[in-house]
């Protein structure tokens, strides 16, 4: 005991001879005190004594030292030892409960840093020792140590949170919208129901890099994900926890932010945040990872064997949930944009910037061959009547090819068309010829085109989507014949009338045929007879697709000596009903005779001069190159008798505009015509639908524009 006695008395007495002698209770006291510093010196948990007033140390067993890993003796000489063993994160609880002891009982649990730097967990309880008259004189502790039971607990509990937790995040399985809806609702269970402090969801990039991209997170990851920089390269920043479980598809547990070499990178970051130990499980479905589930806890060694287990399964289950989500989102897109790029493939790509482009220079070229026009056959002085012939008949050739450009455009501007839902009645031979133009270079290396047209009634149907039927049939025709020899190859479209009054078109081809194999299934999706590169095979199952829309049929069958037939029936429209004049129609007049002002704005500066010299004999014509400088002028106060205004341009648009001058000065947004060279967004369209005003389609001719304008200034 050091030294130190656990009591002592002077309890003697004298007998008749005047010797002392210890009295019997005196005897039985210090045996019975014998007695318990023998139990006290070999108990397994620590026992002490607390003086009082004053607050010494005056005995602790042997088994403190044992626990502690400290000397007894330094406890006597300095009690304070035992306050800087106390846990940082305890210390200011136990110490207040601990002088509050000397008064009342007192229980607590908490952790100390042994003398080798571990972590224990200890119970310490007192009672206060009071003398006769009730005073407390020392206070008598028992400490045991319970790490392995805190331990027990604390995996326990980790494994119900991880539980919890799986049970949560499988629910959000089903329930959440969108793959990244997932993500983040995930992450937000995980910190809010299991208890972690940060918890990120990472996705695998198969970049130059090896990237791994963060997509979303919960708890305290503000600007720390996004500074992480992971790859999962072999690399000495790929060869982190998350980094090496995207790489070799295994969990990865990092035991503690501040001894780990393997974080030492993220290291500052981390322990700033409270971060100190993580755990990263790869999202792996059929062997491959998608990205990788990372979370942080606030001890070291946070995660013990089967609560990653349990993790484990969370992350197997949130990427099967990711792989449905991007199936199911696959499916629902499939009509949609893999039809656009089944189109595009078939037509090239950017059909629909390329016929803006043209349309714009096509405009003032087809302005400036009618003013010429116009000019010469007024006979001007200085030509000879056979030199004017001459030159109207350059001009007219000249006109006639512009012409050709402008009806390419217009086929180009029917595969981009947004208005892919509105159903009209339309003739089939136009929409035929549409498309055999379209086909015509992939046909004439390959076979003669036959056009066998016979009477075919007028459909209800979406002319883009029928001209986007045919053409597939016709490529396929086309691609099914090797190129070369082509005297020897027919691609035939066959038009009629069938038993039932509907329209039936026939493509007709002398290829190689199908593969009755392939031929059961040619209508599903992704089944294509094309070797690889050259078609999605998605092209037939969207035309079955479409035929189907408008009630008609589409069907298969081998030629009778080589090759295919494609047939497809659809019912005839009935009746035409009487014509009603178009909604933006525009009725011939004479000349006006007052003289209007008109504002002219496009970004593109022929086809403002092209219209004001077309005008300008007329009317007054002030030109813009864009929209915000005409609408600062209306609000200084000009007005205008009519605007010209080109739908899209940078800066404004034409519908911006019109928003601007309907909220502020109604009758000029009235006064508004929108030139457009193709409507090509779904916005655009709508916003044509929406408003009354007139459009003008580029290229335009002049004498047109002109009627026009006198009709709006009147």
């Amino acid at each position: 005991m050091g030294g130190r006695a656990l009591s002592g008395t002077n309890d003697t007495e004298r007998d008749a001879d005047g010797l002392l002698v210890t009295s019997p209770e005196t005897l039985a006291l210090r045996a019975s005190e014998e007695r318990f510093r023998q139990l006290a010196e070999n108990a397994r948990e620590v026992l002490w004594l607390l003086e009082v007033p004053g607050g010494r140390i005056s005995y602790v067993n042997p088994a403190y030292e044992a626990i502690w890993g400290r000397s007894r003796q330094a406890l006597y000489e300095e009690p304070e030892d035992w306050h800087r063993s106390i846990h940082p994160g305890d210390r200011e609880r136990v110490i207040a409960a601990y002088q509050a002891a000397q008064a009342t009982a007192y229980d607590e649990e908490y952790r100390i840093i042994h003398a080798d730097g571990s972590v224990h967990w200890i119970r310490d309880r007192s009672v206060p020792v009071r003398d006769a008259g009730g005073t407390v004189i020392r206070v008598a502790g028992i400490a045991e140590e319970i790490t392995a039971r805190k331990h027990s607990e604390e995996a326990l509990r980790a494994i119900n949170r991880a539980l919890l937790t799986l049970g949560r995040c499988n629910e959000a399985l089903v329930r959440a919208p969108s793959e990244q809806a997932l993500y983040e609702e995930v992450c937000r269970l995980i910190v809010e129901d299991g208890g972690y402090l940060m918890c990120w969801v990472g996705l695998v990039e198969h970049d130059e890099r090896r990237t791994i991209r963060p997509v979303a997170h919960a708890g305290l990851g503000e600007g720390y994900v996004e500074a992480l920089d992971l790859v999962w390269s072999d690399t000495e920043r790929g060869r982190g926890p998350t980094g090496t479980a995207a790489r070799t598809g295994r969990p990865v547990v990092g035991r503690d932010f501040l001894t780990d070499p393997l974080l030492a990178p993220w290291r500052e970051q981390a322990l700033k945040r409270g971060f100190r130990s993580l755990a990263a499980l790869p999202m792996v479905v059929d062997g491959a990872c998608l990205g990788v589930l990372t979370m942080h806890a606030g001890e070291p060694g946070g995660f013990g064997e089967e609560e990653i287990r349990f993790l484990e399964r969370l992350a197997g289950n949130l990427a099967f949930g990711v792989a449905a989500h991007r199936a199911r989102e696959g499916r629902d897109r499939l009509t949609v944009q893999l039809a656009h790029a089944d189109r595009l493939v078939a037509m090239g790509t950017l059909a629909a910037g390329v016929a803006h482009e043209i349309n714009n220079p096509l405009t003032y070229v087809v302005a400036a061959l009618d003013h010429l026009g116009e000019v010469l056959g007024a006979a001007p002085a200085g030509l000879s009547p056979a030199a004017t012939r001459d030159a109207l008949a350059v001009l007219a050739e000249a006109r006639e090819g512009s012409e050709r450009v402008r009806l390419i455009v217009r086929d180009l501007s029917t595969l981009s068309r947004v208005e892919e839902t509105r159903v009209e009645r339309v003739e089939l031979l136009p929409i035929i010829d549409f498309a055999v133009s379209m086909s015509r270079n992939e046909l004439k290396h390959r076979a003669r085109l036959v056009k066998d047209y016979g009477p075919v009634p007028s459909v209800l149907a979406n002319g883009a989507k029928l001209g986007q039927v045919f053409l597939n049939l016709l490529i396929n025709a086309a691609q099914a014949i090797p190129p070369g020899r082509v005297e020897l190859n027919e691609v035939r479209v066959t038009t009629a009338t069938d038993p039932q009054g509907r329209a039936l078109i026939e493509v007709r081809d002398s290829g190689t045929g199908v593969a009755p194999e392939v031929a059961r299934r040619l209508f599903e999706p992704f089944v294509t007879t094309k070797r690889a590169g050259e078609g999605t095979g998605l092209g037939l199952s969207i035309c079955r697709a479409v035929i189907a829309s408008l009630g008609g049929e589409i069907s298969f069958e081998d030629a009778p000596e080589r090759g295919s037939i494609f047939r497809v029936t659809l019912p005839a429209a009935g009746r035409p009903e009487p014509e009603r004049p178009a909604r933006h129609a525009v009725v011939a007049t004479g000349a006006s005779g007052r003289r209007g002002l008109v504002a002219v704005v496009d970004d593109e500066p022929g086809v403002r001069r092209a219209i004001t010299r077309i005008l300008g004999a007329e009317h007054d014509v002030e030109e813009f190159d864009n929209a915000r400088e005409l609408a600062e002028r209306i609000a200084d106060g000009a007005r205008y008798d009519t605007i010209l205004c080109d739908l899209m341009m940078p800066d404004m648009t034409g519908m911006e505009l019109h928003g601007v001058l309907a909220r502020a000065m109604p009758e000029q947004g009235d006064a508004m015509i929108f030139m457009t060279g193709g409507i090509f967004t779904e916005g655009a369209q709508a916003f044509l639908d929406a408003v009354p005003n007139p459009r003008l389609e580029k290229p335009f001719e002049a004498g047109p524009l002109r009627t026009l304008i006198r009709n709006r200034i009147g």
